[in-house]
C-alpha cells in the first residue's frame, strides 16, 4: 500500500470513528432527557440534541459509503456499543458486567478479523 492509500485510508477511518462518537453521543442525550419530564424544555433541548447528532451521522455515514464498502462500515458500528458502554460508565455511573465485557471482546475480534481479511 502506498504512503497516499494509507493517509488517505487513516482519513476515512477518522472520519467513521468521529461519526460513530456523534452516534453515540444521540444515545447519551436521549438518556439525558429521559431524567426530565415529558415535554419540558429541558426534555425538548436533549431530544433536539440527539436528533441533531442522528442527522449529522446521516450526512457522514452516507458520505463515508462513498468512500469504503459497506460490510467494512457497518462491521465498524459495532464499535458504537462500546461507546455507549465507555459513556454509560463515565456519565451514569452504571456498572460493567461480565456480559459487557465478553461482549466488547467478541464485537472487537471481530473487526480484527475482517481487518486482516481486508489486507
Amino acid at each position: 500500500m502506498t504512503k497516499d492509500k494509507k493517509g488517505n485510508r487513516a482519513k476515512i477511518m477518522l472520519l467513521l470513528s468521529c461519526s460513530l462518537v456523534i452516534q453515540s453521543l444521540s444515545s447519551v442525550f436521549i438518556k439525558y432527557a429521559g431524567k426530565y419530564e415529558t415535554l419540558s424544555m429541558e426534555f425538548i433541548l436533549f431530544y433536539v440534541l440527539a436528533v441533531g447528532c442522528l442527522g449529522v451521522f446521516a450526512i457522514m455515514w452516507q458520505f463515508l459509503l462513498e468512500l469504503i464498502p459497506l460490510t467494512t462500515a457497518y462491521l465498524r458500528k459495532g464499535i458504537l456499543y462500546i461507546l455507549i458502554l465507555i459513556w454509560s460508565v463515565i456519565l451514569f455511573q452504571e456498572k460493567v458486567t461480565v456480559n459487557n465485557i465478553i461482549g466488547s471482546i467478541i464485537i472487537i475480534a471481530g473487526i480484527c478479523i475482517h481487518g486482516m481479511d481486508e489486507h
